[in-house]
């Protein structure tokens, strides 16, 4: 069994994936992971979806919360990424904003804010279907932050952002 896991491992590593970081704000303090198994999974209701390991810490918090915005990160944020995988050596700056009871990364290419739809079942990971209640991003996209076999890329977009995602005035 663990040498089909490592093979399994190894081959699913050869999809290139965007990076995406899952927030929600539990007793006061920000909660975050790190996903690469974001999904588009309807247009009429806009709903999302992604995976969470059943021992995380984040993915419960994510899950008693109800809602939660995803953050789709720019090549310049892989420190970001790394935090919210849970690496203890990154030094990630990054600032949150805050609105109607969302937390969100400010600078990244996307911000999906979300209501928990449903969760189920999924082996070592619950997926995570969310109702897109709003969305935010700059007219065009910046650099992207991709993964590929265990390992962080960056991939130019076709246009460069404008301006990145701020708070409202």
């Amino acid at each position: 069994m663990q040498e089909q896991t490592h093979v399994y491992r190894r081959l699913f590593g050869r999809f290139v994936t965007g990076v995406a970081v899952v927030l929600t704000e539990e007793d006061g303090e920000v909660r975050g992971l790190t996903v690469n198994s974001l999904t588009s999974a309807s247009l009429d209701p806009l709903l999302l979806l992604f995976c969470v390991c059943n021992d995380g810490c984040s993915g419960k918090s994510i899950l008693r919360a109800g809602r939660f915005t995803v953050n789709i990160l720019g090549a310049d944020q892989e420190n970001v990424a790394r935090h919210f995988a849970g690496c203890k050596d990154v030094d990630a700056k990054f600032e949150c904003l805050r609105e109607d009871g969302f937390v969100w990364l400010n600078h990244c290419n996307a911000v999906f804010r979300c209501d928990l739809e449903a969760s189920y079942p999924g082996g070592d990971h619950r997926i995570v279907l969310g109702r897109v209640k709003d969305m935010l991003g700059p007219d065009a996209c910046d650099r992207l932050l991709v993964y590929h076999e265990g390992h962080y890329g960056k991939l130019q977009s076709k246009s460069i952002a404008e301006s990145p995602i701020e708070a409202k005035h």
